[in-house]
């Protein structure tokens, strides 16, 4: 009968090397979905009869967005500025920017106020950006945002 001597081989760093890689594993990257998207103002023009919005819209998802539609209001000191409902079709990539422009009939209220903030009657217009995104897959993200109105020197009827 043969007896086989027990080697005992202690590995006190592989130990803890290999605690280390589970414990990385368990924190590793975890893909971000279903997260509203960040929207803001990037630029307000009126000329004529008509406002044109630029709004900066960044996807902080790890998966693209396709966006369907999009609804939203702009209110400057308790008063409606202007408000959209309707097709927004844009896909934004995974934690990505895009830039969407819509053009909307301005009333006699929204250009009242655009052209105070122009003449230099005022400095700038607090405003509340609040709305919704329907994306492709049936979900409702919706997004605030508040800031204020500055006029771009330089280019009359042109806000930021």
């Amino acid at each position: 009968m043969k007896h086989y001597k027990y080697i005992d081989m202690k590995l006190p760093g592989f130990g803890l090397v290999f605690l280390a890689i589970l414990l990385c594993a368990a924190c590793g990257a975890k893909v971000i979905r279903g997260e509203s998207p960040m929207v803001r103002m990037n630029e307000l023009s009126h000329q004529g009869k008509h406002i044109t919005l630029q709004l900066s819209m960044r996807n902080i998802n790890g998966v693209p967005l396709d966006i369907e539609s999009i609804n939203f209001k702009l209110t400057v000191e308790d008063n409606d500025l202007f408000f959209y409902n309707g097709p927004a079709e844009t896909n934004i990539v995974a934690n990505g920017t895009e830039t969407w422009s819509v053009e909307i009939e301005e009333s006699q209220t929204s250009r009242e106020m655009l052209d105070t903030l122009q003449s230099g009657e005022v400095k700038s217009l607090p405003y509340l950006l609040k709305g919704s995104i329907i994306s492709k897959d049936d979900s409702t993200l919706r997004f605030e945002h508040e800031g204020h109105i500055y006029p771009l020197p330089g280019r009359p009827g042109y806000f930021r």
